[in-house]
């Protein structure tokens, strides 16, 4: 039997967390590294360098919660209930942004904003990846999109 909700404990995962890195940092050192490409005055291929330093230091303080965030997450039908390890709750309307065998990607709309969580089956494990995939499925057919 399937049940109409599903919840785990997610935790870090560290390839999702590297891909992260790959995406953002290859991105800023493309961009330090345009001054260089492009032939660019000195200064300019300097401030280049500089404002790609400044973003690889924004993006390793500001870690988002998407990738690097742990906590509890409770799904029923289209809502969600995200409690973080500092006990902050969200509660709201999901969003689906990726529904895969390997990703699940999904948006947390609250009265505060927008919570976006990427779950691998590393982040919540073996068993309850195998009933997250399950229960996508009976959501997909109960909701008559699947």
């Amino acid at each position: 039997m399937v049940h109409e909700t599903w919840s785990a404990q997610v935790q870090h995962d560290p390839w999702l967390a590297y891909c992260w890195w790959g995406m953002h940092g290859l991105a800023a050192v493309a961009v330090g590294l345009c001054g260089v490409a492009a032939y660019l005055p000195l200064l300019v291929s300097l401030g280049l360098t500089l404002a790609s330093g400044l973003l690889l230091y924004r993006l390793a303080r500001r870690k988002p919660s998407a990738f690097f965030g742990t906590g509890h997450l409770a799904l029923s039908g289209q809502s969600a209930r995200w409690l973080d390890g500092t006990g902050r709750l969200l509660e709201g309307d999901v969003t689906w942004l990726w529904t895969g065998p390997q990703l699940v990607g999904l948006v947390l709309k609250h009265h505060e904003g927008y919570f976006p969580i990427w779950i691998t089956r590393r982040r919540v494990g073996d068993t309850a990846w195998w009933q997250l995939q399950r229960w996508l499925r009976f959501e997909q057919v109960r909701s008559g999109s699947g």
